[in-house]
């Protein structure tokens, strides 16, 4: 888990809304406390996804907070994808919801065969999905003691 310290810097670059799913636990919401509050909640054990939006597509508020979620599929995006967001939604659940759930529920979630194609929409983004705490991973993510991060900005 990141510390209180790194969570603080990203949350400066990052300051739109705040999410995470773990093993046991999901949160999102635009309060950052309360999101601090919930994601103590998680244990060292339990595998986790965070998310900290910078808004470009949709409006500032708790539905466009990732990590969204499917039939207990939960996806989160770093990046801008070429698509036209539906109604007030992001882009990246557009992307979800359109073309990436569609994907696996025809080949299954972690199959060869799903992964091809979720890698061919993520192109230069990257995605975090988790189902059943299986956690999968699509873009280029920088490891710093241990812990994966879709990107290294607030660095």
């Amino acid at each position: 888990m990141p510390s209180r310290d790194i969570l603080g810097k990203i949350k400066r670059l990052n300051h739109n809304g705040y999410g995470f799913v773990s093993t046991n636990h999901f949160h999102k919401g635009l309060d950052y406390r309360t999101f601090l509050c919930h994601l103590s909640e998680v244990s060292d054990d339990e595998d986790c996804i965070i998310h900290f939006r910078l808004a470009t597509h949709g409006s500032i508020c708790r539905a466009n907070c990732h990590p969204f979620s499917l039939d207990g599929i939960y996806f989160a995006h770093n990046g801008i994808l070429p698509i036209c967001p539906v109604g007030d939604m992001t882009d990246s659940e557009t992307a979800f919801r359109a073309k990436i759930y569609p994907t696996i529920l025809k080949y299954r979630y972690g199959s060869s065969q799903a992964d091809w194609a979720i890698r061919q929409i993520c192109g230069f983004s990257r995605f975090a999905m988790m189902y059943k705490g299986e956690v999968r991973l699509y873009g280029d993510y920088r490891i710093l003691d241990g812990i994966y991060y879709s990107n290294l900005r607030w660095l």
